[in-house]
């Protein structure tokens, strides 16, 4: 049967969504479908859709994956994992940043917004003093959102222009970014990721990434995401004849570049991360 017109409506608006998290879209692409799944219509055809509404990131190639799963109860089984993972984060995030550089002010460079990264630093900030540097995230702005959300909770907060934030890396304790997607040898991430990770390593402040564990895709199926069409008028409506504008949400970053992972499974050293990437493939069948 036809995809009903309600669940693909669902559908659009989640690839129509440019400024939530990664797992703000897992959490809608679970519930479409589950619901796809509960009014019997064709599963291919959705699983399908949601792939290819956000195609970069990986937890909805690695949900679509369950739902299409013989098991019926494997995608039961992912939603309970996802709905775990925050609290898990949380635990592990506090426990390891609780006694570095301990005595003074904690403080943590970002970049974007990540829902996950969100749950660390309200963890971290319930232990210690936290100061959090982040950038506007052009051209959606939703760096704006994160530090609009951390200020809300207390926790103190300068938001930078894109360009700029590396200034905050002179007194920074540690870079921590989200990941739409965590490959054996790469993360992605918003684009600006790789410049920051870079100028951090050059300043010897370590970098963190916060992944959820549905975010791990094995190289096979890291090879079919996809960069997701972007306006380029978001970065320049009108530019003059003979300017072409490029704008991309997303890029790569080697984790030749990262300290470390944390996940729902612990912190991760970058040398573990291609042995968890390879039991995702079982999803994939």
């Amino acid at each position: 049967m036809p995809v009903p017109e309600q669940l693909a409506q669902r559908v659009a608006a989640l690839a129509a969504n440019n400024t939530s998290g990664a797992s703000d879209l897992l959490r809608e692409a679970l519930d479409i479908l589950t619901a796809a799944r509960a009014t019997g219509v064709d599963m291919p055809d959705v699983a399908r859709a949601v792939r290819e509404a956000q195609p970069t990131m990986a937890s909805l190639w690695n949900a679509a994956a369950a739902a299409l799963s013989p098991d019926r109860e494997r995608l039961n089984v992912f939603v309970q994992h996802v709905r775990r993972a925050p609290v898990a984060l949380a635990r592990y995030g506090a426990a390891h940043f609780a006694d570095l550089n301990a005595g003074h002010d904690f403080r943590i460079v970002t970049i974007s917004y990540s829902s996950s990264v969100v749950v660390v630093l309200k963890a971290i900030a319930a232990a210690r003093r936290l100061h959090v540097s982040c950038t506007e995230s052009r051209p959606a702005l939703e760096g704006r959102q994160l530090a609009a959300d951390l200020a809300a909770a207390g926790i103190a907060v300068t938001c930078y222009g894109d360009a700029a934030i590396a200034d905050a890396l002179d007194t920074a304790d540690a870079v921590l970014v989200g990941a739409d997607a965590v490959a054996p040898s790469w993360f992605l991430n918003k684009t600006g990721t790789r410049m920051l990770a870079a100028a951090a390593t050059y300043q010897s402040v370590p970098v963190y990434v916060v992944a959820t564990r549905d975010k791990f895709v094995d190289d096979a199926v890291a090879g079919q995401l996809g960069e997701r069409p972007v306006d380029p008028r978001e970065v320049w409506d009108s530019p003059p004849e003979g300017v072409r504008v490029h704008n991309a949400y997303f890029e790569a970053t080697s984790l030749d570049l990262v300290t470390s992972v944390i996940s729902d499974m612990g912190v991760l050293g970058a040398g573990m991360v291609p042995d968890v990437c390879a039991t995702s493939a079982a999803l994939h069948g």
